[in-house]
């Protein structure tokens, strides 16, 4: 409304007020130019040097949890502003419990829209809960700042690409038995001894046995005590177990848009919870999946660790899975067995067995390793398969109320 042209006229209205003694125009020129060039300023300069950022609790959530998102505007200028109207992009499923929020146009998103004025070099820092309920890696961003004259007759837009991702683990609960007893639910006997040891690592001296070699005699804890003793090296191998997650949920089509998603949740759910509770039993764990993450092209995987600190690499790479596959099941279980050293316990958690997975999990049998099926599917209940356990849980319509996984034998 007020351009150059604008202006000039007013100008010369102004000069023709005073040369001709006339108040009222004189006044209202003066108010009008006074008003257009705010106006110019306002719209030239008012998102120079405007700050935006965010700022959460954490970047990786568990399940259930509340954190806090804060949102951080500076108007770091002499300028100040009237108003200034912020819309920033979230996910439609992570609402914040306060603020202003709208559905945005665009699928699964939604917009916390504010609107606040700022004084010259002011900050202001507004904050928002959000219920971390829905799984998954989660994209915060982009921004749209809009701001104008305090008339209303001018506005001015600019778009902040940089965006932030929050990432909430998959729920985690309790095991219950499989029909055997509960601190063993995946039906294979913990190894009471170590198989190999590393001389190099010395944690400790025992009493001597006819049955131990003079190379372990520890001779300086046996001149203090008088008695012969040996070293007790650290184990270098603990039974391992690898859990193989199929994120086919639907068909035995490995590639297609359509899944479940209960029963999505409820497979991701019982992996997370098959590798926590592994991890606190002191069990070496490993993890290998069809699916992958946001951006990604490769299969998502785990390298194995008994150190339960490691735990939240499990959750994460759990909790950033997206609800695809990038290649058939049973060609996963192909590839993967060639890697897996002999006596690995392979615990499968599927929707079904289709027959060329019954047909891989039999020749990983016969390579010797123990295998566990854990169905998390609506299908019929698969047939039985020679040798190998096979287990149901759910229902998948209440993975995210249920206190623990129980585990019904096939």
């Amino acid at each position: 409304m007020f351009g150059p042209g604008t202006l000039t006229i007013l100008v010369v209205l102004l000069v023709l007020s005073i040369v001709e003694r006339q108040t009222p125009l004189f006044l209202l020129s003066l108010a009008l130019l006074l008003a257009g060039i705010l106006s110019q300023l306002w719209e030239r300069y008012g998102l120079v040097s405007v700050e935006y950022r965010r700022h959460f609790t954490k970047h990786q959530a568990e399940f259930g949890e509340t954190i806090d998102l804060e949102v951080e505007i500076v108007n770091r200028k002499l300028l100040p502003l009237a108003w200034l109207e912020v819309e920033d992009e979230i996910p439609k499923s992570l609402h914040p419990t306060r603020g202003k929020v709208y559905a945005s146009h665009k699928y699964g998103r939604a917009i916390i829209d504010s609107l606040i004025p700022l004084r010259p070099y002011e900050r202001v820092r507004r904050h928002y809960p959000i219920l971390c309920t829905v799984r998954g890696e989660h994209l915060f961003g982009p921004t749209r700042l809009r701001t104008g004259d305090l008339f209303g007759l001018v506005t001015r837009d600019m778009d902040l690409e940089s965006t932030d991702t929050l990432v909430v683990y998959p729920r985690v609960v309790p095991l219950t038995a499989l029909g055997l007893p509960a601190h063993q639910p995946l039906g294979d006997q913990r190894i009471a001894s170590w198989i190999f040891e590393d001389p190099s690592r010395v944690v400790g001296v025992r009493e001597y046995s006819p049955r131990d070699s003079i190379r372990r005699i520890h001779w300086g804890a046996t001149a203090r005590t008088q008695r012969l003793q040996v070293k007790v090296y650290e184990a270098t191998t603990s039974h391992r177990v690898v859990v193989f997650l199929n994120l086919n949920t639907t068909s035995e089509d490995w590639w297609s848009f359509a899944f479940d998603p209960d029963v999505l949740e409820l497979s991701i759910t019982t992996a997370a919870s098959l590798a926590a509770w592994a991890l606190g039993e002191g069990y070496a764990v490993g993890l290998v999946t069809n699916g992958m993450h946001r951006l990604g092209a490769y299969r998502v995987a785990v390298e194995t660790t008994s150190d339960p600190t490691h735990l939240p690499r499990f959750l994460e790479a759990l909790g950033r899975l997206q609800p695809f596959a990038v290649r058939r099941f049973d060609q996963t279980l192909a590839e993967e067995a060639r890697r897996l050293p002999y006596g690995v316990t392979v615990v499968v958690v599927t929707a079904g067995v289709s027959a060329t997975v019954a047909a891989e999990l039999l020749a990983l049998r016969r390579r010797g390793h123990p295998v566990t099926v854990i169905l998390t599917g609506r299908g019929p209940t698969a047939g039985s398969i020679d040798g190998i356990l096979v287990h149901r849980v759910g229902p998948p319509d209440v993975w995210h109320e249920t206190p623990a996984l129980s585990f019904v034998a096939n």
